[in-house]
């Protein structure tokens, strides 16, 4: 009987991740198919961290979107191009989204995650997860998104896919201008210093606010030093 009942609980749990995008207790992601509730029928998105291009894909198929794909390591930006190669719904940008333009540090990831990667250097990361270690530091070309934009004739973005460990505030501060245009914004957040002079959620979260976005969904597992929330503008 038991068994039968955390069946049942678990199959419950995953039509609310799917249906309505509600994660478990100890899941931080959110279903990307929630966003076609916020979203036009052929949106514009911004993935600011994509990495390898599996978010980036899914996002232009998923929503039949326009995906523009933001990833600063010349390695790994290598493999995205790859990844997303003959896909005319994603364009890979060679560069960091940031609160400037011009280059700047950027602390490499590698060991046990080489998808931590950040302009910011590590701090309570470290500890918290002392298989991802950071041994070297390169230099990226930056951007704010304000002035790409401005010079790819770019006049609204819907949809903000941002995982930046840690610096996400810091670039929509500094881009004000397309910060009005947007929609939704889906985001990493920390809960503690993950990175030097990261903004805890609390402060994201209120300056979000301040600029008409409500958290809609908020996956961030007890105890976790990150997690992602789903906002949307009033």
């Amino acid at each position: 009987m038991l068994s039968k009942f955390r069946a049942a609980a678990v199959k419950f749990k995953t039509f609310l991740f799917h249906q309505y995008g509600i994660p478990a207790a100890r899941n931080e992601q959110i279903s990307k198919r929630v966003l076609k509730r916020y979203l036009p029928a052929r949106p514009v998105v911004i993935d600011c961290g994509a990495f390898d291009g599996a978010d980036s894909l899914q996002l232009a198929s998923s929503l039949n979107a326009k995906v523009y794909s933001f990833e600063a390591m010349p390695e790994i930006f290598a493999q995205l191009k790859k990844n997303v190669a003959g896909n005319n719904a994603v364009t890979c940008v060679p560069l960091a989204l940031s609160n400037f333009n011009g280059k700047q540090s950027f602390y490499v990831s590698e060991g046990s995650s080489t998808a931590s990667s950040s302009l910011l250097e590590p701090k309570e990361h470290l500890t918290d997860h002392p298989g991802t270690i950071f041994k070297k530091k390169i230099e990226v070309n930056a951007v704010t998104l304000d002035d790409w934009a401005r010079e790819n004739n770019i006049e609204k973005i819907d949809l903000l896919w941002l995982d930046m460990q840690g610096f996400e505030l810091k670039m929509l501060k500094a881009s004000p201008r397309i910060l009005k245009t947007v929609t939704v914004i889906h985001t990493e957040v920390s809960t503690k210093e993950t990175y030097e002079g990261v903004e805890v959620y609390s402060e994201y979260k209120s300056f979000l606010e301040a600029n008409g976005f409500t958290a809609v969904i908020e996956a961030i597992p007890a105890g976790w030093d990150m997690g992602n929330v789903l906002f949307v503008r009033k």
